[in-house]
């Protein structure tokens, strides 16, 4: 049994915020642009055609793909099409079960909740931690945000409730999901809903008027936002 590990992401969230699938699109391959131009762990992305569960390579889905987070439309109990509800963009990079590989995705269009998430390696596979870094995690948190303007953003990590046990399936190798006691949890890092990020954005409006206390590392962002680290340290 594999022990359990820290997940890591970087992701935003924001409200009402209605835009058309050619809007998406355009900003959906804006920031996988951004991103490759940071690290060679960003490159060769396969952009994820939903209804028919599979993925093209970027260079190929950068001529359609307003129509590709089109079909990506959100989808009732019934499976019709639900625009108000909005649009799933994702693109992914890295071989599967790599412990460098990682997934970008995007909800957004629709007239209630959008967010962008960045996850680094999947959930049962520990993360290459050379990759764990300030410099990248930093970068890639404000290229996302640049573009996509969300009112917070941060870094964070928590530690995974699943490790692969290996099985044998008819003959076949394979590993099984089993839950992992959290309890007790590591003393350095508490157990909280609010997953304690390691780097936080607040746009201008949110920060307006903010005290924090010296330890916490701060600056502020070109669209007067504030960026805001707990260490720079991995």
């Amino acid at each position: 049994m594999k022990e359990p590990h820290y997940r890591y992401f970087i992701r935003s969230r924001w409200q009402g915020r209605t835009e058309t699938p050619p809007t998406i699109g355009a900003k959906f391959v804006k920031t996988l642009d951004a991103l490759s131009a940071i690290d060679s762990i960003f490159a060769n992305w396969e952009v994820t055609d939903l209804p028919k569960m599979s993925s093209i390579h970027l260079d190929a889905a950068r001529p359609r793909i307003a129509a590709m987070i089109e079909s990506n439309v959100v989808r009732d109990d019934y499976d019709e099409p639900c625009p108000d509800d909005g649009y799933h963009a994702i693109a992914s990079a890295g071989r599967f079960k790599d412990p460098r590989s990682l997934t970008f995705k995007v909800d957004a269009g629709g007239e209630f909740n959008g967010g962008t998430l960045l996850e680094f390696a999947e959930h049962d596979v520990a993360i290459d931690l050379a990759i764990v870094t300030y410099p990248l995690f930093k970068a890639a948190l404000l290229a996302i945000n640049a573009i996509w303007l969300a009112p917070w953003a941060c870094a964070q990590s928590f530690r995974s409730g699943a490790v692969s046990v290996p099985i044998d399936f008819g003959g076949v190798q394979a590993t099984r999901l089993d839950s992992v006691p959290q309890v007790p949890s590591e003393p350095t890092f508490p157990d909280t809903i609010f997953h304690i990020p390691w780097i936080a954005y607040l746009s201008a409006p949110l920060a307006a008027g903010l005290e924090l206390t010296p330890e916490i590392l701060t600056e502020r962002t070109p669209d007067g936002g504030l960026l805001m680290t707990a260490t720079t340290a991995t």
